[in-house]
């Protein structure tokens, strides 16, 4: 028997962790937290693994949502295996000692859980063990029922570097969990890769499922619009704040605008950076030679950048004109980018510009709902203030449109789909589409700690 236990991001983004059972054999897909909730409430639902054989856990990317709470799985299961891309241990390497000074902050006044240190962390890296795209390996736990091997393999997923859809065999059957994946090309990566034979299951990610692709521009219309707001603002002598995920889209909006800057079609300004985001494009650049990368021409830490951490005084980014790539991506109250936001807001000059999802939520997803002259609260403990800045929303999203994830279903032809990271409408939508465009096709929504049986 298979099944599957989501416990966590099952109709949600947040918390992405999934239990495979294949005859005695414990996979964990990923191993992540909420972005907007703090401690316990945060994590997956670990209690869930109790008296259960949890084996190797098969991360798919280092996104917080998908890998921060690993190092509490780890806690109560301290012989399990974990497996990566090469690309995704040297990036959590780098993320998850920032998820540390996170926690430290967040936990310091907890009595029911207190955070990962720097040295478990250290331990974590050391024991990762990593895997090429599209290299088999076994994953046959201890107590495995059967004669035959679980075998897994990782597939390009086009998201981020180093992301990859989960492929999972046993006895000829085949379970495809697609993680984050995208199916386009963006500035940097080529897009997925999927395995090039059926599966039987797709666990399928429904990030965009609510929204028609019919409505979204183009990539290369979306960067002309782009280029032609940001020249207002910049004619002006008015300043940008570009609210980004230090992962994935700082280094891929980096290279869009240096790239628009490099052939006249935007005005060349300071480029502000910092923090994580600037450590991990060398990472980038690392490994730009062994992924499906664009241009492995373009180096991102060649580029000309100021460190936004050596600004004294935020008004200094505003007394002159530049633009400034700053997180959290979602505005995440405390984080640079709320700092930041806070007196963009009031300035007239400038301008934020929103390029990505945004949790409905989230201070980010207030911004991007919002427009010059209205009154905006970005918490509800936060007071009102007016917009005086330009807000526009742009979109570049590192996750497949709905036409997209359903091509994926079209390629994979499975007999069972699986849908999990979506909101409610995004499930509901994906779910009716497929079972009226693939007649045949059994279709589970996710939930969490509601068992699925896959195969008898």
């Amino acid at each position: 028997m298979i099944t599957l236990l989501p416990l966590g991001g099952a109709n949600d983004i947040g918390a992405s962790c999934y239990y495979l059972d294949i005859e005695g054999t414990g996979v964990v897909l990923d191993c992540g937290t909420h972005p907007r909730k703090v401690g316990i409430d945060a994590l997956p639902q670990f209690p869930l693994l109790r008296d259960r054989n949890v084996d190797v856990a098969l991360i798919s990317h280092a996104h917080q949502d998908h890998i921060d709470s690993l190092p509490y799985l780890v806690q109560h299961h301290p012989y399990i295996r974990i497996v990566t891309t090469p690309q995704t241990r040297g990036i959590a390497e780098v993320t998850l000692h920032n998820s540390v000074n996170i926690l430290q902050e967040q936990l310091k006044d907890s009595l029911t859980m207190r955070p990962y240190t720097h040295e478990e962390i250290d331990l974590l890296i050391q024991n990762i063990e990593w895997q090429e795209y599209q290299k088999e390996f076994t994953v046959t736990g201890y107590r495995h029922g059967s004669m035959d091997p679980v075998t897994a393999s990782f597939h390009d997923a086009g998201h981020i570097m180093g992301s990859a859809g989960t492929l999972v065999e046993h006895g000829g059957r085949s379970i495809f969990y697609t993680g984050d994946i995208n199916m386009e090309r963006q500035s940097l990566l080529a897009g997925a890769t999927l395995p090039d034979k059926r599966v039987d299951v797709v666990i399928l990610e429904c990030t965009h499922g609510a929204t028609d692709s019919a409505l979204l521009p183009s990539r290369p219309a979306e960067q002309a619009r782009l280029a032609s707001a940001a020249n207002k603002v910049l004619n002006r002598g008015g300043s940008i704040l570009i609210p980004v995920f230090a992962l994935g889209k700082m280094q891929e909006v980096l290279s869009m605008i240096w790239k628009l800057m490099e052939n006249g079609t935007m005005a060349k300004t300071d480029l502000f950076t910092g923090g994580v985001g600037r450590k991990l494009n060398g990472i980038y650049d690392k490994n730009r030679f062994t992924v499906s990368y664009n241009d492995t021409d373009l180096v991102l830490t060649d580029m000309p950048q100021r460190d936004l951490y050596e600004v004294e005084q935020i008004d200094d980014l505003l007394r002159h004109q530049c633009v400034v790539l700053a997180g959290s991506g979602m505005v995440i109250p405390n984080t640079l980018s709320f700092k930041l936001a806070q007196r963009w807001l009031g300035n007239a000059k400038s301008a934020i510009f929103t390029v990505g999802y945004m949790d409905p939520e989230t201070p980010g997803h207030r911004i991007a709902q919002s427009r010059k002259g209205d009154l905006l609260q970005l918490t509800d403990t936060h007071e009102p203030q007016n917009v005086s800045c330009d807000v526009d929303r742009f979109r570049f999203s590192a996750h497949s449109n709905r036409d997209g994830i359903l091509s994926i279903v079209e390629r994979l032809r499975p007999s069972t789909v699986v849908l999990v990271h979506g909101e409610h409408e995004s499930v509901d939508w994906m779910g009716y589409t497929i079972m009226k465009r693939f007649p045949g096709i059994k279709i589970h929504a996710a939930q969490i700690g509601k068992q699925v049986t896959l195969f008898e």
